[in-house]
């Protein structure tokens, strides 16, 4: 009897043991369960107060970025400027090319022409010289008073060719039967006219 007795002391005592750590577990995860949503509340009221709203709170994440975000915004503008030039510079030298070719196009009809008109003067000087040659015969047949009258009539250009094509000492009797300045003219042409001829040899 005293046995059963002691058996029952244990098993209450056991059981009130089990309903004690029952309700202290309760208690327990009552305090967690008040503790978590008091970290919660915090949090809202954090949310909630005027200098922490949720776009204020995700600024402050972008502000990280900010820098990375302008250096970038920096190299997209450079670079469409720099394209930009690029393109220029690309045009201009195209447009360098077209008048390039435009300028040596005229150099190259310019030297044909100079060439034709070289050619052109030089059949008209061969054309002189044998009109020159032709009248100064007829100017040394004549006696050199009447070959100076008839010269005196004539141009000064047209003289000096006659009188360059004449003999030397012909040439001399016609120059002085001719009126003084008119010989003077004559033979100021003469030496021009020699002179360009030394100068266009080679």
């Amino acid at each position: 009897m005293k046995k059963i007795l002691i058996v029952a002391q244990i098993l209450i005592i056991g059981m009130v043991v089990v309903k004690l750590l029952t309700a202290g577990q309760f208690i327990f995860d009552k305090d967690v369960h008040k503790k978590d949503l008091s970290f919660v509340g915090q949090a809202m009221a954090q949310l909630s107060t005027p200098g922490n709203s949720p776009e204020k709170l995700k600024d402050i994440f972008d502000d990280k970025l900010l820098k990375e975000r302008d250096l970038y915004g920096a190299l997209e503008k450079r670079k469409t400027e720099l394209d930009a030039r690029e393109n220029a510079m690309r045009t201009e030298a195209q447009n360098l090319q077209v008048l390039k070719k435009e300028i040596t196009d005229k150099i190259d009809a310019l030297k044909a022409l100079e060439k034709q008109l070289d050619g052109k003067a030089e059949i008209q000087n061969t054309v002189d010289i044998k009109k020159y040659k032709d009248l100064a015969k007829i100017y040394e047949s004549a006696a050199p008073a009447k070959a100076g009258a008839m010269m005196e009539k004539l141009d000064i250009k047209t003289a000096a060719g006659i009188t360059m094509s004449m003999k030397k000492d012909r040439a001399g009797a016609v120059l002085s039967n001719m009126n003084l300045q008119k010989a003077v003219e004559i033979t100021k042409e003469i030496t021009q006219l020699t002179k360009v001829t030394q100068d266009a040899k080679p």
